[in-house]
């Protein structure tokens, strides 16, 4: 594996377990390469700053921010979905499966929707190619896809569902099957992560937690499957790590090798030390481990690679039960390889009484889009979403994902109060993109 950091692509695996959740759209694989040099403005060929085949003259009152801007695409051919695969292959931007499941009321204690719920989960899905401005619907997958872990190589998104390993294939707009890595499915099975590095899958197994003084349960293997091997290949043990056991866990395939973040499972009683980020790297040549300098931050669970470190820019912190840490250990972090040095990640600002952004959630590379704000970490700034009209702010976006456009969001929904009937999700879809 050459360690040259203008050649990696590259894959990013979805956080394990029971961390507070929050939609994201995370960008893996070889099509990452495309918006690494997404910086202020978005130009086509002829150096337009409009996205190319996008309307240039948006609906009357949508804001613009900092240079930014929404413009509408036009209808996708089916109702948006919510917990849906989001992946960009580098010319299309996939929404594959998902739910139409009502939104839960806003003043709702009780879960009202388990994204895991195989009996809401649809196969069909929708691809928008940005150079043509269009949609086109996508072959049905095998079985339903709900917050599915993904990742994308090229043209390919592979996705681990419910006891199956599907490949789409964007090009032939097919489905195929691979042999699920070993150990899936599990009652854990939401908490596996996939990640596309050295030309083969990697699959982390569900990370466990163990109330204070019981023994860990029995951990399932991390394992590979090499890609040349098509569907006839076998997963392979991945080498031993030094982070484990681990709880929660984020993979990057980086030019430098194979990065993995965990938590501390060592630390999870009430007078415990916080539980920090630790993180170790995977050498592909030697199959070697090297265990990487501590940081002093707590585990996000939104790594991705940047193309110049390995960044998670989740928002806030813990001062842990009653302040027992001490102090507001954050979330978000920056590690810059192959030294090792961990630096701290400027915080969103604080809105206070005035409006908040439009909590759209997605990732790639650069880019951190969460809690109503982005992240550029080129800049190392925080911008706020506004949403698209007026009329938007109170609804709840549907999935997004970066494309080389800006930031495509598919659909928004009103969230009922406790009481009223669901409404029936908008059927649009918004790209927001810069202008100079």
């Amino acid at each position: 594996m050459s360690h040259d950091p203008q050649t990696a692509t590259e894959g990013v695996a979805r956080y394990a377990g029971d961390l507070p959740p929050r939609r994201r759209s995370v960008l893996r694989g070889g099509a990452l390469a495309a918006l690494l040099s997404l910086t202020a403005c978005v130009s086509d060929d002829t150096g337009s700053s409009e996205p190319s085949a996008v309307p240039a003259d948006a609906a009357e009152g949508v804001p613009v921010t900092d240079a930014w801007r929404w413009s509408a695409v036009p209808e996708p051919p089916s109702t948006p979905r919510w917990h849906a695969v989001t992946a960009w292959t580098g010319s299309e931007a996939l929404f594959l499966g998902g739910s139409t499941e009502p939104a839960c009321p806003s003043d709702s204690h009780t879960p009202c929707f388990n994204a895991y719920d195989s009996s809401s989960a649809h196969r069909d899905g929708v691809a928008w190619i940005p150079t043509e401005n269009r949609w086109r619907r996508t072959a049905a997958a095998p079985q339903g896809i709900l917050d599915s872990p993904h990742t994308v190589v090229g043209q390919r998104v592979y996705v681990l569902a419910e006891d199956a390993l599907l490949v789409y294939d964007a090009g032939r707009d097919d489905w195929t099957q691979l042999p699920p890595p070993p150990g899936h499915p599990s009652n854990s099975s939401p908490g596996y992560s996939l990640v596309a590095f050295d030309g083969k899958l990697l699959a982390l197994a569900p990370g466990y937690a163990a109330a204070p003084g019981e023994a860990l349960p029995p951990q399932l293997p991390n394992s590979t499957y090499d890609l040349a091997g098509g569907d006839g290949g076998q997963w392979l043990p991945l080498p031993d790590d030094p982070l484990a056991p681990m709880v929660f866990h984020d993979a990057l395939a980086t030019p430098y090798g194979l990065l993995l973040v965990s938590s501390d499972v060592a630390r999870s009683g009430p007078t415990d030390p916080p539980p920090l980020a630790h993180a170790a790297l995977l050498d592909s040549t030697s199959s070697t481990w090297q265990r990487l300098p501590d940081s002093d931050q707590l585990f996000g669970g939104n790594w991705t690679w940047t193309g110049e470190r390995a960044l998670d820019a989740t928002p806030g912190g813990d001062a842990g039960l009653d302040g027992s840490y001490g102090r507001v250990v954050p979330y978000s972090g920056a590690l810059t390889l192959p030294a090792g040095t961990w630096t701290s990640v400027p915080q969103p600002p604080d809105p206070g009484s005035g409006p908040r952004g439009w909590p759209v959630e997605a990732t790639a590379g650069a880019r951190v889009t969460t809690g109503g704000s982005t992240y550029d970490d080129t800049t190392q700034t925080w911008t706020t979403i506004p949403a698209p009209g007026e009329n938007r702010t109170t609804e709840e976006p549907g999935p997004a994902v970066w494309t080389s456009q800006g930031l495509l969001v598919l659909g928004s929904r009103a969230v009922p109060t406790v009481g009223e009937e669901a409404v029936t999700p908008t059927r649009n879809a918004w790209v927001y993109h810069p202008l100079r």
